[in-house]
C-alpha cells in the first residue's frame, strides 16, 4: 500500500510540475503576443490605440532573447547574416522575433499595414 501511495503522490507531483513548465510564457512567446495584439488593435481601432496598450515585455528584452539565438551560432555569423547558418526551425523563430520587435516599435510591414491602411 505504502508503495502506491508513493507513486501516486510522484506521479501527482510530476503532473503538476509539468503543467507549471508550460503554463509560464517565455519572453520570446510574450513578444510574439504583444504584437499580435498590438496588430489586432491597429486593425479594430487605429495606431493611436495601439500605443496606448500596456506591453508585457520591452523591445529590450525582445532583442536579448534575439541575441540568445544568435549566440547558439557563435563564430560562424561573423560576416555573414546569421540566419544563412541557422537550422530551419532558428530561422523561423528569428524572424518572428524580429517582425515582433518591428510591431512593439510601432514599425514594420505588418504594424504599418494595420495601422495606416485599415
Amino acid at each position: 500500500m505504502k508503495h502506491l501511495t508513493i507513486k501516486a503522490l510522484f506521479i501527482s507531483a510530476v503532473a503538476a510540475l509539468s503543467m507549471n513548465v508550460q503554463a509560464a510564457d517565455t519572453t520570446y512567446d510574450n513578444c510574439l503576443a504583444d504584437a499580435e495584439l498590438l496588430i489586432a488593435t491597429a486593425i479594430k481601432d487605429g495606431g493611436p490605440a495601439a500605443r496606448q496598450i500596456e506591453q508585457k515585455t520591452t523591445v529590450a528584452e525582445c532583442k536579448a532573447t534575439l541575441t540568445a539565438i544568435e549566440e547558439k551560432y557563435g563564430d560562424k555569423t561573423i560576416g555573414l547574416n546569421p540566419s544563412s547558418v541557422m537550422t530551419p526551425e532558428d530561422r523561423l523563430a528569428w524572424s518572428k522575433l524580429f517582425d515582433a520587435i518591428d510591431a512593439k516599435k510601432f514599425t514594420g510591414t505588418r504594424y504599418n499595414m494595420a495601422a495606416y491602411y485599415r
